[in-house]
């Protein structure tokens, strides 16, 4: 959420052919756009919750990722992992 109450929507364009293999855009891993979401009302596609988490966990985090991580955390249940970067 924006600073003053709107929300943002990060888009990532790509591609993938026949065979499942990335020829455009972002190089997301096969299988982690499985998941569901909805904006305004409209079912949309997106990185499935597992991935998203695994994705956060896996680099140094910003202020903003802690917060990403700590709400995937509560809300799907996952555990953070020692080995994180997380402070």
């Amino acid at each position: 959420m924006l600073s003053d109450g709107r929300c943002s929507v990060d888009v990532h364009v790509f591609a993938y052919d026949a065979s499942g293999k990335n020829v455009y855009g972002i190089e997301y891993p096969f299988g982690s756009l499985t998941g569901t979401g909805e904006i305004d009302g409209i079912k949309v596609s997106c990185v499935a919750p597992e991935w998203m988490f695994r994705f956060k966990t896996a680099y140094t985090p910003t202020a903003k990722d802690v917060a990403d991580v700590t709400a995937l955390a509560n809300h799907f249940g996952f555990a953070i992992p020692d080995n994180s970067r997380l402070p």
